[in-house]
């Protein structure tokens, strides 16, 4: 579920609809500066419609770990984002990096085109009043965000101590060892996932071996795939893509990384049937420090940026108004 709400995270970093009023009902107040009910909701509803698409509508009842729901969760996690966005915006006005008019409509322009033809999401955005005065105010704010960090990096030293100790700190992350494959599977196992009879099992492993001789006389492997495999994958002429350790069965994964690029194997049994294996690529790669040198220097500068946000909001003067939000609607 840490997935959901990483994601969740995402999207509310890239839209971030954030509206300061002094006029209207406000969540929080930061600096001085309020930050309404009414974009609050228009930001909850949006991330809500999002999540439901990808995970269903009854998510928001269930409850997490520390026993409150995802409802409560989302409510949070897009009032902080909120905040944290009104502080960003407040720094990138004292440091003159607000975004140019024509930056702020470049960026409208590009929005309404990618939305143009969909009609039943613009339908959903005029509904919650999102409308190009309210895009103007949010595009600002995203670029005055992109702004504030570009300069934040650009004034910030990254020293090669620095980098280094975090390339040795976490070199397995620069490892890579990785396969790509694909296989005929001739099942063991029926629809129900119980295994077969041992007559109907022999039957699959004289399909199996029939497939193995055709593929390692030279017939083409993907052909051979579609005819005789019994896994979604067939379609595809056998084709899984590219998968790490830890993804495949223990007698599949050891056939496929014991293997070269273009090799076939034999017959590997698992707890799924018979499996005829080709590896179609391999990377078993330690990167150095010098191939990843500039990875780490922008890994390391977001950090930082992020310690520096988290900072400007703890020196900000943040008062959120837990009444106001309780009567947002969901």
């Amino acid at each position: 579920m840490k997935k959901i709400f990483t994601f969740i995270l995402c999207l509310m970093m890239t839209i971030s609809l954030i509206g300061c009023s002094a006029d209207k009902k406000a969540v929080a107040i930061v600096n001085g500066q309020n930050i309404t009910l009414e974009n609050y909701q228009k930001l909850l509803y949006l991330n809500k419609s999002s999540m439901e698409s990808y995970y269903g509508s009854d998510i928001w009842s269930k409850k997490m770990e520390d026993g409150k729901t995802y409802s409560d969760t989302l409510k949070e996690m897009v009032l902080q984002t909120m905040i944290g966005s009104e502080v960003i915006y407040q720094q990138a006005e004292k440091d003159k990096v607000i975004p140019t008019d024509k930056q702020v409509q470049d960026q409208i322009n590009s929005f309404n085109e990618s939305t143009k033809n969909n009609s039943e999401y613009q339908e959903q955005l005029k509904k919650m009043g999102i409308n190009e005065d309210f895009l103007k105010f949010q595009f600002t704010r995203d670029l005055a965000n992109t702004n504030l960090q570009k300069k934040f990096e650009e004034d910030t030293k990254i020293s090669e101590t620095e980098m280094k100790k975090y390339y040795e700190d976490n070199k397995k992350s620069f490892y890579t060892d990785t396969v790509t494959a694909s296989h005929i599977l001739l099942k063991t196992q029926d629809s129900e996932g119980k295994e077969l009879s041992a007559e109907k099992k022999k039957e699959a492993k004289k399909k199996a071996e029939e497939a193995l001789a055709k593929v390692k006389s030279g017939e083409d492997f993907a052909k051979v795939a579609k005819k005789y495999s019994q896994d979604s994958s067939a379609s595809k002429g056998g084709e899984l893509g590219t998968f790490g350790r830890g993804q495949m069965v223990s007698e599949f994964e050891k056939a496929a990384f014991n293997m070269k690029k273009g090799e076939i194997s034999d017959i590997v049994e698992t707890e799924y049937g018979y499996h005829i294996i080709k590896v179609t690529g391999r990377v078993d790669k330690q990167e150095t420090y010098n191939d990843v040198k500039d990875k780490i220097k922008t890994t390391l500068a977001g950090q930082k940026y992020t310690e520096y946000v988290e900072k400007l909001k703890k020196d900000s003067k943040i008062e959120q108004k837990e009444d106001v939000v309780k009567t947002a609607k969901f």
